[in-house]
């Protein structure tokens, strides 16, 4: 479900009558620098040698620098982030009892990197589409393939664009230029698997 008044996103677990019940808010994304030991996906974090905040590592999103040179920064999609408190912005980021890396801004929880909010009767509730979109530029000619599919492609920005007025847009492309078009789902832990899940894609040209 989305708050379209809010900006805000929720995954439904069950509804009983006219009455919604969504999953816990235990999503959520964390900006890292300095980066000295590579984080992988479904590596556990923690915020000290003894863990008080921990959270599961969903994807890693590098911006610039590499592990090896000490300098890799960019973002961490984090799951079962449970705790209430919040990783802080130059705290170290610990992979057991060793410095990671180092925050680069508070995180911040919410589902599919939509900060959450706090949601009103006055808001406007709407279904909207599990998928979001990624739209780039082939590199010398290619595009490159993903690693997994927990891993970003590089020179991918990934946003919920769900309906004509809140569409991605793409420039103009001059002749046998090319344009790539990237889906991701996000399925949450425990969710129940249903067959033939497919999203579908409208493309207008002007």
């Amino acid at each position: 479900m989305r708050n379209k008044t809010k900006s805000d996103l929720r995954y439904v677990d069950y509804r009983s009558g006219n009455t919604i019940y969504t999953k816990a808010i235990d999503w959520g994304v964390l900006s890292f620098k300095t980066g000295t030991m590579e984080i992988k996906s479904g590596m556990m974090i923690g915020n000290s040698a003894t863990s008080s905040i921990t959270a599961i590592v969903d994807q890693v999103i590098l911006s610039s620098g590499t592990w090896t040179g000490g300098d890799a920064s960019g973002i961490l999609h984090l799951k079962k982030y449970v705790s209430s408190s919040s990783f802080s912005t130059t705290g170290n980021i610990f992979l057991g009892s060793q410095i990671a890396a180092v925050g680069n801004g508070t995180s911040m929880r919410g589902f599919r990197g939509l900060p959450a909010q706090t949601w009103n009767t006055t808001d406007v509730i709407e279904p909207t589409s599990d998928i979001d979109i990624g739209v780039n530029l082939p590199v010398g000619g290619y595009f490159r393939d993903p690693v997994d599919e927990k891993t970003v492609p590089e020179g991918v920005t990934f946003g919920l664009y769900p309906s004509q007025d809140e569409c991605a847009i793409v420039e103009a492309l001059l002749d046998s230029e090319s344009v790539g078009i990237w889906i991701r789902q996000t399925i949450l832990d425990g969710t129940q698997a249903r067959e033939d899940i497919d999203g579908s894609l409208s493309f207008a040209w002007y």
